[in-house]
């Protein structure tokens, strides 16, 4: 069989593409990069943790300031910063969990393996081998003992 180019359509002329690493591709990859991500520095970038709860909406704001007084009970000596957009809560430099303020609800990310954090009535989300999150709808899915429980669990595997 002959060789064949790599697209062939209805008796057009075949389009061969550069080979990899041509400075064809290398021009292409670069003109892309530039003009269809557009980055600049962090808005939050050096900000506080209490900047970040001032700039959320009053009623994402009242669930964080509650979140926040549980974790403060669980884990008193753990220093807060903003990592990643958001405020997030360390013990003896590893993360403990993060505080963060969505559309639809406000999360408490749990930073543990599943295994420690017993959960039988299933309201931590997620998948991964190294975290949980807890949506936070309102006031009533706040359930101050158990997430006192899971934030003590995890500041333990961690510590």
């Amino acid at each position: 069989m002959p060789d064949r180019p790599d697209s062939v359509t209805n008796g057009a002329q075949p389009t061969r593409r550069p080979p990899p690493g041509s400075a064809m591709v290398r021009k292409a990859a670069a003109t892309t990069t530039a003009s269809s991500v557009k980055h600049g520095p962090r808005k939050d970038l050096g900000s506080s943790v209490e900047d970040y709860f001032a700039r959320q909406p009053p009623d994402k704001r009242a669930l964080l300031e509650k979140l926040r007084a549980v974790v403060m009970r669980a884990v008193p000596d753990a220093s807060a910063s903003i990592k990643w957009g958001v405020p997030v809560y360390e013990k003896n430099g590893k993360t403990v969990c993060a505080l963060a303020a969505f559309k639809e609800h406000v999360g408490l990310n749990l930073f543990a393996p599943p295994g420690v954090l017993v959960d039988p009535s299933k309201k931590l989300e997620g998948g991964g081998k190294t975290s949980r999150m807890l949506k936070v709808r309102s006031v009533g899915d706040i359930d101050s003992a158990t997430i006192l429980r899971w934030l003590k669990a995890t500041a333990a595997a961690k510590g």
